[in-house]
């Protein structure tokens, strides 16, 4: 018998796909005992049912063999195989009248998605186009590529795959702000898969940039100064991959921009706390509303402004189009992240062990931050390491992150708040009264977070990172 098939390489968001489809699934386990260049011959377990299959011939057109078989011949077979069994999940989609198969891969391969299509002649395979809900997954078309067949990825493990970065680029650039955040492409480089992140934050921080020339928004300014410490993140965590000088200047950069929005958050801040008084202090919210006005207006000629940009024009050029790896030794994103995330986690029990021997609001706010870059790596590689593991994971660190990023807000507050009022104290009657009462109010609070705090990192160092 004949087959025809076509097989596409796919992006991981199919995943979201087979969601939102629930279509025919298939746990499969299969190994070879033989593998020549034109000669495979497969034994496969289907969920209940086992089969050996011996191809012959390369390219998309091949003669096969099936015939079912025993379970204790799978079993027996199973000594003579050669290197590890191939172990995936198949869905199958009815589309038009025509049967797709998506294969996802687990173990040695995880990270690879195949979709295939079979064919009852040439011309039909000829004539092919994948339909528009189908091809927005695909990479590339691999049905003449011998190191997509299951038997020689059974002998060299996932091809490296020949990207055309630029066209990663390209559909980068046409998403909107909210299809950005499920873009991920787990079969890239490290070095490439960092510099495609990077550059769709950089997309992040421009689309906040415009809304916020346009209004003084504060959740938009938070997005703003959120895109640029993960930017700022991700660049540390892997600099190993950057040249020094190279990422100094896109850090320095971007630390600037940043830092010229704090006056603003700042501002907010104190309006808040001024909030949760229960009497009406006009003058000093008349007073603060200027201010914030003032910094607005800062922000915004910041953002229109020739450096800015340049900075961004050149940073996205260089994103796009230098290599930036210091080394040959390029590694798959998976390994690397897995590699990244637990040196990160390592950090952040050495951190709590210090703070607990001795404890110092300085520590605490360093754990803060280390916490909030683990958390932006988890976010970003939930996709490679299992979307409901991860989520389980950023869900109990994002209680614990709170905690710590209440208890960061109420030292700032602290100080804003007496700094505000020594600088204002001609101005503001009753200052004296009216800063204790504020001062005295956040200490409270401040103090029951401590305790918690305390409690919750104590108990994060006996759970173990899993990826």
């Amino acid at each position: 018998m004949k087959e025809i098939e076509r097989k596409y390489l796919l992006k991981d968001s199919i995943l979201s796909l087979i969601h939102n489809y629930t279509p025919e699934k298939h746990r499969i386990t299969q190994f070879y005992t033989t593998i020549t260049p034109d000669k495979g011959v497969r034994y496969r377990q289907m969920d209940d049912r086992y089969f050996k299959t011996t191809k012959h011939g390369t390219g998309a057109s091949r003669e096969e063999d099936e015939v079912e078989i025993s379970k204790t011949k799978f079993h027996k077979k199973m000594k003579d195989r050669i290197k590890e069994p191939v172990k995936k999940e198949r869905y199958i989609f009815n589309l038009e009248g025509k049967e797709y198969s998506i294969d996802v891969f687990k173990k040695n391969l995880k990270g690879l998605y195949l979709l295939e299509i079979e064919f009852p002649s040439m011309k039909a395979f000829e004539q092919f186009e994948p339909p528009d809900i189908l091809k927005a997954h695909v990479i590339k078309d691999v049905s003449f590529d011998e190191s997509y067949k299951n038997k020689n990825m059974v002998l060299h493990g996932k091809p490296h795959t020949a990207y055309d970065l630029d066209s990663i680029f390209t559909e980068l650039d046409k998403k909107n702000i909210d299809a950005l955040d499920a873009y991920f492409i787990s079969n890239l480089s490290d070095i490439d898969a960092i510099r495609v992140i990077l550059y769709k934050f950089s997309l992040y921080i421009l689309a906040y940039k415009n809304r916020i020339i346009l209004n003084d928004n504060t959740e938009e300014l938070h997005q703003f100064r959120v895109y640029i410490r993960k930017s700022r993140a991700f660049l540390k965590e892997f600099a190993f991959l950057f040249p020094k000088k190279r990422r100094k200047y896109f850090n320095e950069n971007l630390e600037k921009f940043g830092t010229l929005t704090n006056k603003k958050r700042d501002l907010d801040v104190i309006k808040e706390r001024l909030a949760e008084l229960e009497e009406d202090h006009e003058m000093i919210q008349e007073d603060i509303v200027q201010q914030q006005k003032h910094e607005y207006q800062k922000i915004q000629a910041m953002l229109k402004s020739e450096a800015f940009e340049n900075f961004f024009h050149s940073y996205q050029n260089a994103l796009k189009n230098e290599t930036f790896a210091v080394s040959d030794n390029s590694d798959t994103i998976e390994h690397t992240a897995r590699e990244v995330i637990h040196k990160l986690y390592a950090k952040i029990i050495t951190k709590i062990d210090d703070l607990e021997e001795e404890f110092d609001e300085k520590k605490l706010h360093k754990i803060r931050i280390t916490f909030k870059k683990l958390r932006y790596l988890l976010e970003e590689f939930r996709h490679i390491f299992g979307e409901k593991k991860i989520e389980k994971m950023i869900e109990h660190g994002k209680k614990l992150q709170t905690l710590l990023g209440d208890f960061n807000d109420t030292v700032n507050q602290m100080k804003l708040l007496h700094d505000y009022f020594q600088a204002n104290k001609k101005q503001l009657s009753h200052s004296d009264e009216l800063e204790h009462k504020l001062l005295d109010k956040t200490s409270k609070i401040q103090e029951q977070l401590m305790t918690k705090t305390k409690k919750k990192l104590h108990k994060f160092k006996r759970k173990k990172l899993k990826l």
